[in-house]
């Protein structure tokens, strides 16, 4: 069976830390390559449906990559810190394991304990990691750990703040795609300026207008710079 096609299509994960381990990475490479495909995809200006296509094969890796890091953060949680005996790796009928600590475990499967630690996060907040995916699906976006990794700190941190933060996000990103569908929605022909012209009472309504327009161009700038610095902290993670 092909590793990279389980991992997109297989929604049975993995039941030894492992196996789960393998499925992750492989998943985490692959998911890095279907980007660096839609990115270019972007470049390039290909049909819409080729896109479209590459975004939900990208969405459905990261849904399962997130998943399979849930239930190794599940495993990984009930690994006691002191010695004591593995046995995920053996036969549920054998009584064979090996003395690790949980530290030698984590280093066996190939993660560090920072990662060890946020994937037993994401197991803790099972509720933030559906969010996101719903969150995803909504805005035809991928799913990303870090931003339920995110949200965790700010539910942990703020208490009460973080339901207000969630319908904030909410309202925040429907007034924006409000403003940006309006925006793209208004045609701009020199019969239709000069039509707009015609309402206006003198230059200083216009100057007035003008000046009105370009202080939102100024606040739409700045929403396109802090979405930048998110695009490359996402690329980053």
């Amino acid at each position: 069976m092909s590793t990279e096609l389980a991992v997109v299509q297989n929604t049975n994960l993995p039941d030894t830390m492992d196996d789960l381990s393998k499925f992750v990475l492989v998943g985490r490479e692959k998911l890095t390559a279907v980007r660096a495909e839609i990115r270019a995809i972007g470049k390039l200006k290909l049909a819409e449906d080729v896109h479209k296509q590459k975004l939900d094969e990208a969405s459905m890796l990261a849904e399962a990559v997130l998943d399979a890091e849930v239930k190794m953060g599940e495993l990984l949680k009930k690994i006691q810190k002191k010695q004591g005996k593995r046995t995920d790796l053996q036969p549920p009928d054998s009584s064979v394991g090996k003395s690790e600590t949980k530290t030698e475990i984590i280093e066996d499967i190939g993660f560090s304990e920072k990662q060890a630690e946020r994937l037993e996060t994401l197991a803790e907040n099972k509720d933030l990691v559906e969010y996101v995916k719903a969150e995803a699906r909504e805005n035809d976006d991928i799913p990303t750990r870090k931003r339920v990794l995110e949200l965790a700190a700010r539910k942990k941190k703020g208490g009460d703040g973080y339901d207000s933060y969630l319908n904030l996000h909410m309202k925040v990103c429907k007034e924006l795609d409000k403003i940006i569908e309006n925006i793209n929605k208004f045609e701009v022909t020199e019969y239709r300026m000069d039509a707009l012209f015609e309402n206006f009472d003198g230059a200083t309504r216009v100057s007035n207008t003008v000046s009105y327009i370009e202080g939102a161009r100024e606040k739409l700038q700045t929403v396109i710079t802090e979405l930048r610095k998110a695009e490359k902290r996402a690329k980053q993670a």
